[in-house]
């Protein structure tokens, strides 16, 4: 790592600090959401007397005349999450952490959290921007593979690994 790039972390890295002291939170609480910008996906986190977790909703604008497009993120960050519905059935291939292959699992198609605090970053790649908003949300619903890995993180806080069937019970077809 060259001078530049060191200098650059650092920065970076200072602004991710400050955002904790913006919105009143402990650090802690910041790793989910700091976690989903690095290394991207959904993030789980506990220590005593917290939880958090971080969900990604993706959307992808595409101009058809230009052939050009980006991929929005929106993360959202639930401190001290609670799972209050879940509905529906959806069946995914999951890999979670160690384990060796995918799974098939079930997961709801909608979900509604609740959260003593939600904090939206949307990270616009064209104009290279995170911004970074409280919702003053208390509960918030979400579909679709959002919802899935809602209920995957919450998983994760209840101290559950994924179950399911193994990919070598799939047939070719």
């Amino acid at each position: 790592m060259n001078a530049d790039d060191i200098r650059e972390e650092l920065v970076f890295a200072a602004r991710e600090a400050a955002l904790a002291e913006r919105f009143g939170i402990p650090a802690d609480a910041l790793v989910p959401l700091l976690f989903s910008l690095r290394y991207g996906g959904d993030w789980s986190y506990a220590a005593e007397g917290l939880t958090a977790i971080s969900a990604v909703k993706k959307t992808t604008v595409y101009d058809d005349e230009r052939l050009i497009g980006y991929s929005l993120e929106e993360i959202f960050l639930f401190v001290d999450p609670v799972l209050l519905h879940r509905e529906g059935t959806v069946y995914r291939l999951e890999k979670c952490g160690s384990a060796p292959a995918r799974l098939l699992v079930k997961r709801p198609y909608r979900v509604r959290l609740g959260a003593r605090r939600v904090i939206r970053a949307t990270v616009h790649p064209l104009e290279r921007t995170i911004r970074a908003e409280d919702l003053d949300a208390a509960e918030m619903e979400f579909s679709g593979s959002t919802a899935c890995g809602i209920d995957h993180e919450m998983e994760h806080l209840a101290g559950r690994e994924i179950r399911g069937e193994g990919l070598r019970t799939f047939r070719f077809g």
